[in-house]
């Protein structure tokens, strides 16, 4: 008897080993592959290296970063956006409007970030109170602000902004490969892993993104939080758009599409899952400077365009595999 209980303790033991390593090989694999994509491109292209490049890299990475910081923040709260690149692309081409009507700078700025709030407000006002799902909403969403902002400027780009507008994100600071726009993202990115790690509002983020009920229950306004969510989502939404046409110094209206897909497998790959109370801001940082890394390494080697579109579409099947066997693993943890 002693013998049989021996042995089946030892089997348990042995398959919570298994489970352990892989839910370790799942958490840290991606720094692993970064390091590894690092390393490969190093050694293929000294272009890889070069400080033309690095600079290239880091003045591209905000606006997909802070994307990639707002999407994360929805998915660990159990929501889903697929309209924030539309709603980057409108408030950024409403300030390129704006700064052309000679409006004081900073009064742009809000009115840029205010719009982005408002359909994020718009978005988390609909999905609350009609009960909808959050991924057919925006996805609806979405098409309508893309409409709008194409139909005001007839698809066309807005030009001769002043200035101010172009020195908002490509303003050196310190090494000349160092731009405004890169130091607002980390100053965003650390800033929010902080919030979400250390504050109330995270802490109600997670608990709403694990089980809705269990967080009404314990005191907190649901609706309320998931709205606030969104809001704010809106808001970086805004500024990425804002940097993204500050960089191109104009105001394009095509532009920022597809990037909200692009920042979810991000996040995903990261640790984030699809059903909310999982996943760090870090974590997807690592993911998407891992993204970049690989696209920017195949543009260095001259890889063909629609190769690296096909390479982009393959990463967002991957992240999705990943959150399958996150999943997975997370219920045979609970059994």
């Amino acid at each position: 008897m002693d013998q049989k209980v021996s042995s089946k303790s030892s089997l348990i033991a042995k398959k919570s080993s298994n489970l352990n390593a892989r839910d370790l090989l799942l958490k840290y694999s991606i720094y692993l592959v970064l390091v590894v994509l690092i390393i490969a491109f190093s050694g293929i292209s000294p272009k890889f290296l070069s400080t033309a490049n690095i600079g290239n890299f880091l003045r591209q990475i905000p606006t997909v970063g802070i994307i990639t910081v707002a999407i994360t923040m929805v998915l660990i709260t159990g929501g889903v956006d697929l309209s924030i690149g539309a709603i980057a692309a409108f408030s950024g081409t409403a300030a390129a409007y704006l700064s052309l009507q000679g409006l004081n700078p900073v009064i742009v700025i809000i009115l840029s970030l205010a719009i982005g709030g408002l359909w994020g407000l718009f978005n988390g006002f609909l999905i609350t109170k009609f009960k909808l799902e959050p991924f057919i909403l925006t996805m609806g969403t979405s098409y309508l602000i893309r409409g709008l902002i194409l139909f005001f400027t007839n698809g066309i780009y807005i030009k001769g902004v002043p200035d101010w507008f172009y020195s908002l994100a490509n303003t050196t600071v310190g090494a000349r490969i160092v731009h405004s726009n890169t130091v607002i993202f980390i100053i965003l990115a650390v800033i929010m892993a902080f919030v979400m790690k250390n504050t109330r509002f995270g802490r109600y983020s997670y608990a709403v993104g694990s089980n809705k009920e269990a967080a009404r229950l314990s005191g907190i306004n649901v609706d309320k939080h998931f709205i606030k969510v969104y809001v704010i989502e809106g808001i970086f939404a805004a500024l990425a758009g804002l940097l993204l046409m500050s960089s191109l110094n104009v105001g394009a209206p095509s532009e920022a599409d597809g990037i909200d897909l692009f920042a979810m497998a991000a996040a995903i790959i990261g640790g984030a899952q699809f059903g909310g109370g999982i996943g760090t801001i870090g974590g997807a940082m690592v993911g998407i400077l891992t993204i970049q890394v690989f696209q920017n390494g195949l543009a260095i080697l001259g890889v063909n365009t629609f190769i690296q579109k096909a390479v982009t579409g393959a990463i967002i099947v991957v992240a999705v595999i990943i959150d399958f066997y996150r999943k997975r693993s997370t219920f045979k943890a609970k059994g």
